[in-house]
């Protein structure tokens, strides 16, 4: 069952929640979660990769001439 489940992750492209569904798998976790929790989990997982990819693809299509991060710019005494 859970391998159907992989696969049609898979297949539809929820790389967030797929990940998040193996580390629960691993982890054990999946049997203390209610089902609304373990949605949510899932649903949240997958919003936090699609807006990751997005601002990394955001982020390369913008080609900026030097690649820097706010911890070269500032660091606090």
């Amino acid at each position: 069952m859970n391998a159907e489940i992989i696969e049609k992750m898979k297949t539809m492209k929820f790389y967030g929640m797929l990940r998040a569904f193996r580390s629960n798998l691993e982890s054990g976790t999946m049997n203390t979660l209610t089902t609304d929790e373990m949605v949510a989990h899932l649903i949240e997982e997958e919003w936090d990769d699609r807006y990751n990819r997005k601002i990394a693809r955001i982020l390369l299509n913008a080609k900026f001439r030097y690649k820097a991060s706010i911890e070269c710019i500032f660091r606090p005494s």
